[in-house]
């Protein structure tokens, strides 16, 4: 009986030892960051881990998958750097190659973890002036590092959408209807850069992406599964946030140089000055319409009595036709200060008389009033009907000069009754010419007035 309880006593004294041995293993294992876990183990260089110790949480989304288990330096002259292993404790879970592992911090002065990011696509857009694409999905995008082309990304979708239907950022960086919009997934880890700070050419069908700066990247030495974004230390950040305080204490220094009494007065008066020359160029341009609608009756009438001209120089250019019958010198149409000289030459000397020079003279002049005053409308009138009407009178009279021009290089073979009729119809043109050329000198000169004064 004695030596049973001996024996009791003993067992219980072992197990607490053991237990005690346990707890003291499994405390020790959990301060030094280590696991029992025969998840996958994952290791890592980083240039500094910013304090990291071994036990913190690996994250991936948000999500606790892990912790680390060791971190090791190794000291070798400019190429030290820190091992980091850590353990995945997730059943199930794997780590996407050409993942993201960073080293974050909960708040500024919470406790640090790694956060491992999963790839995604990036997206850029850019502009085209074509509503398709010949790129296609898998498409291979190239950098050149040391003057070589090598593979970093593969396209995803590539897609040419109206600029219309983009964000108000993005659309006010693209200059043409269409935008292409680019997605593509990064094929090479190790590369870090920003979608928004990267050139796009495409080269032979080839798409190539370039650093903004024109800086090089370099390419990394060897093959990596991860990409491993170096933690900022909050020194490092400080330290940039004061460099940044410092450059626009230094720019509103300079504002402030800049901006004094005298120029802030100099300011406001031209501010002032184009105010008051906004005023009176607006009051100038109502003056305009007021006189352009006065003078609607006087135009409409002048364009009727052109459109009276045209009619007769037809009906000149017509019984040219009919007493010489020849279609060959019906040739196409040149410009207007060519047929009037051409006309003029060709009437000259068929009468050699001053009915054709002046009925000459005066198409030149009623050609040049509409143009005057056809470029005062086009200023000053948002009245495109009248616009129309004076474009298509100028044009009007040079096609009947040009046709008639054509149809006199013939009039040398005519018989003298003949060129006694032709002389009869250009007599009544002259008539004509006369009387608008009068009434269209005296229209323009009230629009030359106008534009002098003002």
């Amino acid at each position: 009986m004695h030596a049973t309880k001996q024996t009791s006593s003993s067992f219980k004294v072992g197990v607490l030892t053991l237990t005690a041995i346990v707890i003291l293993v499994f405390t020790v294992m959990w301060v030094k960051g280590r696991s029992l876990s025969s998840g996958e183990r994952v290791e890592v260089n980083f240039g500094d881990v910013n304090g990291m110790r071994a036990g913190s949480a690996v994250q991936m989304m948000g999500f606790r998958i892990g912790q680390v288990e060791e971190i090791t330096p190794v000291v070798d002259g400019k190429n030290s750097y820190v091992k980091l292993k850590f353990v995945i404790t997730v059943d199930n879970t794997k780590i996407p190659p050409l993942s993201t592992i960073s080293i974050q911090q909960s708040g500024l002065i919470g406790e640090q973890f790694l956060e491992i990011t999963p790839p995604k696509p990036e997206t850029i857009y850019l502009s085209t002036s074509k509503a398709t694409t010949g790129l296609k999905d898998g498409d291979k995008i190239y950098m050149s590092f040391n003057g070589e082309l090598k593979e970093i990304a593969a396209i995803q979708n590539p897609e040419v959408i109206e600029t219309i239907s983009l964000r108000p950022d993005i659309r006010s960086q693209i200059s043409t209807p269409y935008a292409l919009k680019l997605e593509y997934m990064m094929s090479v880890a190790g590369l870090t850069f920003q979608s928004s700070n990267i050139d796009v050419k495409i080269i032979n069908g080839k798409v190539i992406f370039s650093l903004l700066s024109g800086d090089p990247l370099k390419y990394p030495e060897k093959e990596q599964l991860y990409t491993v974004i170096e933690p900022m230390r909050i020194t490092d950040f400080m330290d940039a946030q004061f460099r940044a305080a410092q450059s626009l204490t230094h720019t509103n220094e300079r504002i402030v140089q800049i901006l004094n009494n005298d120029t802030i007065f100099e300011i406001s008066q031209s501010v002032a000055n184009l105010n008051t020359l906004t005023q009176k160029a607006i009051t100038t341009i109502d003056k305009a319409e007021a006189l352009i609608d006065s003078s609607k009756t006087d135009i409409d009438s002048l364009l009727s009595q052109s459109a009276t001209l045209v009619k007769k120089l037809n009906t000149l250019t017509d019984n040219v036709n009919g007493m010489v019958g020849d279609e060959e010198f019906k040739t196409t149409i040149s410009t207007t200060a060519k047929s009037f000289n051409a006309l003029a030459g060709n009437v000259n000397r068929l009468l050699e008389d001053k009915q054709s020079k002046e009925m000459l003279a005066n198409i030149n002049e009623i050609s040049k009033n509409l143009a005057d005053i056809s470029s005062y409308v086009n200023t000053f009138t948002k009245d495109e009907k009248l616009k129309k009407d004076l474009t298509q009178t100028i044009t009007n009279i040079s096609a009947a000069t040009k046709s008639l021009n054509d149809t006199l290089a013939s009039v040398n073979k005519l018989e003298d009754g003949e060129q006694l009729n032709l002389k009869n119809a250009i007599s009544d043109a002259v008539v004509t010419t006369r009387n608008l050329k009068n009434f269209s000198e005296k229209l323009n000169k009230r629009f030359l007035l106008f534009r002098l004064m003002f």
